[in-house]
């Protein structure tokens, strides 16, 4: 019972945080925010078919905006090889 509780919440094959804009297309209903719900949703598949979840793909993105210098850690504790 208890095996499962570090896995990402999931519905049918999306992650369950990427469904949030599904539900604004049901409160708000306008062709806009369906298509921003599908195009989102669609996104959100594509970062899940990769393997990642919604903060890691964050995460990812900000290292490539940013970089792999990490400015503010001390270079003993810099990690070099990753």
């Amino acid at each position: 019972m208890w095996r499962a509780t570090a896995l990402p919440v999931r519905i049918l094959v999306l992650d369950a945080r990427s469904c949030l804009p599904i539900l604004l297309a049901v409160v708000d209903w306008s062709l806009k925010t369906l298509l921003f719900s599908l195009l989102a949703t669609a996104v959100f598949g594509l970062i899940s078919f990769f393997g990642l979840t919604l903060p890691a793909a964050f995460r990812w993105c900000r290292r490539l905006l940013i970089g792999q210098t990490r400015t503010a850690v001390p270079t003993w504790k810099r990690r070099r090889f990753s």
